[in-house]
């Protein structure tokens, strides 16, 4: 199936005939692949519901095959929005930082940089608590594996010091 980087599928083809050539022939499209063994693959394949003939050396040509489906590639999520950045104050020593626009549908995964820290949530906001003095920016995983680009930059600055 497609993924995140990759717009295509592609689809596996056994119990092609093990002696003499074939041409398999996927519709719709009307693509061939020429070949000798049982099996092949399609590949590049854009998102469909395909079927597969097979013609052997003595020009003989199969049923169509079963369905095989390529689904849609997943989409990638939107670069995550920075919004209230809470510094620490003299009685505490880290900040927060809300995010929004965050995937409205399934669930996500955000992870900060540096370090790595992650929150996990659905809903279109979220937000990193418990964060120490630093320049961060953050991605968003969705429930299908694609990741955004990076936010632009929120910075918590170092905790007040009473004196």
């Amino acid at each position: 199936q497609p993924t995140c980087s990759v717009s295509t599928g592609s689809v596996d083809l056994s119990n092609l005939p093990g002696s003499g050539s074939w041409t398999v022939t996927a519709s719709p499209g009307g693509a061939t692949k020429t070949g000798t063994g049982t099996s092949t693959s399609f590949t590049g394949l854009a998102a469909n519901t395909y079927t597969f003939t097979v013609t052997n050396s003595s020009g003989c040509t199969s049923s169509a095959s079963g369905s095989a489906v390529v689904n849609s590639q997943p989409g990638t999520p939107g670069v995550p929005t920075v919004g209230t950045i809470t510094q620490p104050t003299c009685s505490v020593s880290t900040g927060s930082i809300a995010l929004s626009d965050l995937p409205g549908s399934g669930s996500w995964t955000v992870t900060a940089s540096p370090g790595g820290a992650t929150i996990a949530g659905t809903g279109t906001t979220g937000s990193f608590t418990g964060l120490s003095a630093g320049t961060y920016t953050f991605t968003v995983t969705n429930s299908s594996g694609c990741t955004s680009a990076a936010s632009l930059s929120a910075t918590i600055n170092s905790a007040r010091i009473n004196g």
